[in-house]
């Protein structure tokens, strides 16, 4: 069993650290912001938050205990290895609420706790995301539905969150239910922007009569290369080729201006993309990634 455990932590040492350092900083900025407020988190923290200020329970030993059944039910239906880390996550951030409890900055205007609050808490929650761990047992509780009932996990949160705000509304007042989702809006984003990085590409896809001379204009001019793709029109049948470019925010205005005078019939499309992995200038090597 110790040799098991140390495995476990041996594999997902990562994911461990940055749950703990995450999870610590979620701490601090729900007890110093969140509780000066008296506004609550999502998930689980949320609903401990909303027994502590109506009941007066300790929302630390509270957290752990409405997360065991979800745990045990993890554990049967998902295996040990989905819920691990997740107890884990549960324990440092129901301890760091303990550790922090009673931290307080000398404020008044709850927008501080709106805007400096939530992006706090943002930040914490995004470094756990993004070193791969969890702090919850609504990961849980979506994993559950997303394997049995194909729901989306995003839906499983915003779902649980909507209901929890709702009885936070009616069991206190509208005005902090109202306070409560413009901080989880911010939460929400410094969350994303900690994931999705802080420069987002741009992915064209450009089908194209001319593809030999773009290619070759694109890389002249934006220093970048292209992949050639062959294909057809779904009606005509004529062969086409469609390059695929990824490029700089910042360059997308020259490359759009090159696509029209090289070839003003072409047809293309624009998405944002992030996390850009393999050769290329100022991409993120495959090799960055963490086991």
């Amino acid at each position: 069993m110790i040799q098991k455990i140390k495995n476990l932590i041996q594999k997902n040492w990562w994911a461990l650290l940055w749950t703990t350092i995450g999870s610590l900083i979620v701490g601090l900025g729900i007890d110093v912001f969140y509780q000066h407020s008296k506004l609550i988190s999502g998930g689980i923290t949320g609903v401990a938050m909303i027994l502590d200020y109506a009941l007066g329970w300790n929302p630390s030993l509270t957290n752990i205990i409405l997360n065991i059944p979800i745990f045990i039910l993890g554990w049967i239906l998902l295996g040990k290895g989905h819920v691990l880390i997740s107890i884990y996550g549960t324990l440092v951030i129901s301890l760091s609420l303990q550790l922090f409890s009673g931290l307080t900055l000398a404020y008044d205007s709850p927008l501080t706790t709106v805007v400096l609050g939530g992006a706090i808490v943002g930040f914490g929650s995004g470094i756990t995301f993004r070193g791969g761990g969890t702090a919850g047992g609504t990961d849980i509780i979506g994993k559950i539905l997303n394997k049995y009932f194909s729901v989306g996990l995003a839906t499983t949160g915003l779902a649980f969150n909507v209901v929890v705000l709702i009885v936070f509304g009616f069991m206190f007042n509208l005005d902090l239910a109202i306070l409560t989702l413009a901080t989880s809006t911010v939460s929400s984003y410094v969350n994303n922007y900690i994931n999705d990085g802080i420069d987002r590409r741009r992915a064209l896809y450009i089908v194209t009569d001319k593809a030999n001379e773009m290619a070759l204009r694109i890389h002249k001019d934006l220093k970048r290369g292209a992949t050639a793709i062959p294909c057809e029109g779904a009606t005509l049948h004529q062969p086409k080729t469609m390059l695929y470019v990824v490029i700089s925010r910042y360059q997308l205005a020259a490359l759009k201006r090159l696509i029209k005078e090289v070839d003003p019939q072409a047809f293309f499309t624009i998405h944002v993309t992030t996390g850009v992995y393999g050769y290329g200038r100022s991409f993120h090597a495959v090799s960055e990634i963490q086991d």
